[in-house]
């Protein structure tokens, strides 16, 4: 035997009946069901559901604090009014016109001669008329 291939001959196709239109009809495989998008139309209207929800959470904490910080500051305000109605009051209560007054109301009289008191001794020194 030799070392060459066999070929085979090359038959003609057969011939075509005027029946025929020459393509072969075979059935095929019925196409895989694609996934459903509800799933993730469920999960994204989940997570904007939730962002807007953490957003409106943040606002009125946000507006919350806004109002106490109004109020805080209407009392800072009011604290400042008061105080500084309190150092005038204060003011003219440590003039010496204002002690004057007032001593004289409660029946004082100004004193006629100066003098120290030594509080070991507890005796009274005068130092001279006024």
């Amino acid at each position: 035997m030799s070392a060459a291939p066999l070929r085979q001959p090359r038959t003609a196709p057969a011939p075509r009946t005027q029946g025929s239109s020459g393509r072969h009809l075979r059935p095929v495989a019925a196409p895989e069901a694609s996934r459903s998008l509800a799933p993730f139309a469920w999960i994204c209207g989940i997570a904007v559901v939730a962002a807007l929800a953490a957003v409106l959470l943040i606002n009125t904490t946000m507006a919350e604090g806004a109002y106490e910080r109004r109020d805080l500051k209407i009392q800072i305000r009011d604290l400042h009014v008061q105080e500084a109605a309190l150092l005038e009051t204060l003011a003219a209560n440590a003039s010496p016109e204002g002690l004057a007054d007032r001593a004289e109301r409660l029946g004082m009289a100004p004193a006629s001669a100066l003098g120290f008191m030594s509080l070991s001794d507890g005796i009274v020194l005068e130092t001279g008329k006024k």
